[in-house]
């Protein structure tokens, strides 16, 4: 198979965020039990568009952009009706993941806000905090040990509602996998064709459903050494988008498909999209300034951006482990 592009990262919705950042967690790119294609044309819609630019134009661009929360992370989002389970059921929540008139939710992952000694209830405050989404913020909800934080937002007659919810639980999932200050694994599962065939893309061993034992996994090293390099740069440059990052065994047979399987010794590859407005040759230049990037090369996107596409090797970055009790495998729970 070839890649080839979809409407799933070609929608431009903000100066930082693509439609593809938002498909994300569960059934979009772990199909355990079955696979669910989801073709653009048939799934996407002017309703969704809409409140899905509002959501980051007037919610989650004003929170990149207060220095105290710095790019952010999406670990859930757009859930399309035809998932029957999980976010938005029916008769348990008012359909905030379905992304309709009546608002769009998303989780988010606050990293810098984390490494700074915040969470819980507090991360819930932080936001609340920000006056100039208090317009848009319908509901604001946080949990116990974790960095993340799931906002609502509604475009007329949002109302402060949310809270700090204490009795959820979570199984492990690639999202709670950090791999740098500002990543964790999911965000370099991103691609436009696994959402269209159903593809799986997250590595074997990411997630338990079973209990919260992990140990790292061959991928990890790969993401770990982008981190090295994407970290200094996204602080620099913004928030960037991944669009084709790891990918299982078979998934395409380009020229560039053994270096997006990510479970050798590298070196490895992975295209991204910068931020709306970005010079890409000066982007390039920040990533060749790094001594393990072994090649950068900039393609004008259709998303109204550039893309970059990043060979790095193998590099060691311990740093920024993310939120978890320690592990019999010697996984730490803290960045340092």
């Amino acid at each position: 198979m070839t890649q080839g592009l979809t409407g799933w990262e070609t929608t431009r919705l903000s100066k930082h965020f693509i439609l593809l950042d938002f498909m994300a967690d569960h059934e979009v790119y772990r199909t355990r039990r079955r696979s669910i294609p989801l073709a653009f044309d048939e799934t996407w819609n002017d309703e969704h568009d809409a409140v899905a630019k509002g959501l980051c134009n007037d919610l989650l661009e004003p929170l990149t952009m207060d220095e105290r929360f710095g790019p952010i992370s999406i670990a859930d989002a757009f859930w399309p009706s035809v998932f029957k389970s999980g976010h938005a059921e029916p008769k348990s929540s008012p359909g905030m993941h379905r992304w309709t008139e009546s608002g769009a939710a998303a989780d988010i992952a606050l990293y810098r806000m984390l490494d700074e000694g915040v969470r819980g209830e507090d991360l819930r405050k932080a936001v609340l905090s920000v006056p100039v989404v208090n317009r848009y913020l319908e509901r604001v909800m946080s949990y116990p040990k974790t960095e993340f934080v799931c906002v609502t937002f509604k475009s007329e007659d949002a109302r402060k509602r949310g809270k700090y919810d204490k009795d959820k639980s979570q199984k492990l999932r690639a999202h709670h996998v950090r791999v740098g200050r500002n990543f964790n694994l999911l965000d370099f599962c991103r691609s436009g064709r696994a959402v269209e065939e159903g593809r799986n893309l997250v590595p074997k061993g990411a997630e338990n459903n079973s209990g919260p034992d992990y140990c790292p996994i061959p991928e990890e090293m790969a993401a770990r050494s982008f981190a090295a390099a994407l970290d200094p740069f996204v602080e620099k440059i913004g928030r960037i988008s991944v669009v084709r990052g790891i990918e299982t065994d078979g998934f395409a047979d380009d020229k560039n498909a053994e270096l997006h399987r990510w479970d050798g010794y590298g070196p490895w590859r992975l295209v991204f999209v910068l931020p709306q407005g970005t010079n890409p040759e000066e982007a390039c230049d920040l990533l060749r300034n790094c001594p393990h990037v072994r090649d950068v090369q900039p393609s004008p996107h259709p998303s109204d951006s550039w893309s970059l596409a990043l060979v790095v090797d193998r590099k060691e970055y311990k740093k920024h482990r993310g939120l978890r009790p320690k592990y019999p495998c010697g996984y730490f729970d803290r960045a340092g």
